[in-house]
C-alpha cells in the first residue's frame, strides 16, 4: 500500500494540478432506488463480490411497487391529518407542505439506470472501472475518511485521506492517464443535479457525486 503523505497531496514537478473535489459513488434518488446503489457488469449482474480487495458491503434490493404505494398512502394520510390540525388550530396551512418524491427531480433520460436500477459501476471483467477503490463507497468507508477526485494536466486520481486537523493525511488510491477517459457527463436526474458519469475508453463507467464538484466538472466536461 502507498505510504500516507502527511500533507495535502501535490503533483510532482512538471505536472499541473487543475482541480479537485470530494467525491463518492452516487446514491439513487428515484422512489424505487432511493438510498441504494449497485455494482454491475454489462449483463446487469451484481459484481461487488468479484471486486478485488473490496470489503463486504450492504446488499440492496429494489423497493417494491406495493410498498411504495402503501408508504405514499400513509404519507398523504399523515399530511392531511397535519393540515387538518393546523387549520383547526389557527386556520393557516404550513408553508412548503406537500408530498416529496422523485417527481421533483424531473424526467429521467436514462430510466433503466436511474429508476428501475441504479448502477454506480458498470464494468466487464478486465475493464478499468473494476479497479476503482472501494473507499469511494460511503457505505464501506469510515465516517472520518473522505475521498477526493483530482484532475491534473496528465492524470485523473482518487485520493483517500483523514480530515483530522491534528493529523491529516492523504494517499493515492487510484490513478489513470487522461487518455483513458472517453467522456464525462452530468447526470441531472439526481439530488441537486450533483451526479456525473465518467466513461472510460474500454466502455466501463462509474457514476459519482460531489457537493463541491463544479470547478472539477467544468474542466472535465469542457470540449
Amino acid at each position: 500500500m502507498t505510504v500516507p503523505q502527511r500533507r495535502s497531496w501535490q503533483p510532482p514537478v512538471g505536472e499541473k494540478l487543475v482541480a479537485r473535489a470530494p467525491v463518492s459513488f452516487a446514491t439513487g434518488a428515484a422512489d424505487r432506488v432511493k438510498g441504494r446503489r449497485w455494482f454491475r457488469d454489462p449483463e446487469r449482474r451484481d459484481i461487488q463480490g468479484e471486486l478485488a480487495g473490496w470489503p463486504t458491503g450492504p446488499v440492496y434490493r429494489l423497493r417494491s411497487r406495493t410498498g411504495l404505494v402503501v408508504r405514499t398512502v400513509l404519507g398523504v394520510t399523515f399530511l392531511l391529518g397535519v393540515l387538518a390540525l393546523a387549520v383547526a388550530a389557527d386556520g393557516n396551512v404550513p408553508s412548503g407542505s406537500g408530498p416529496a418524491g422523485s417527481g421533483s427531480l424531473g424526467r429521467s433520460e436514462d430510466p433503466e439506470n436511474e429508476e428501475t436500477d441504479f448502477p454506480v459501476l458498470w464494468a466487464a471483467p478486465g475493464t478499468l472501472a473494476r479497479t476503482l477503490p472501494w473507499e469511494l463507497d460511503p457505505a464501506r468507508r469510515p465516517d472520518t475518511d473522505i475521498t477526493h477526485l483530482v484532475l491534473t494536466d496528465r492524470r485523473l486520481l482518487v485520493l483517500g485521506g483523514l480530515q483530522d486537523p491534528r493529523d491529516p493525511w492523504e494517499e493515492i488510491l487510484w490513478e489513470t492517464d487522461l487518455s483513458t477517459v472517453a467522456t464525462v457527463e452530468r447526470r441531472p436526474f439526481s439530488v441537486g443535479g450533483r451526479d456525473f458519469r465518467i466513461t472510460f475508453t474500454d466502455g466501463s463507467w462509474c457514476r459519482l457525486t460531489s457537493l463541491e464538484g463544479e470547478s472539477l466538472l467544468g474542466h472535465l466536461t469542457a470540449p
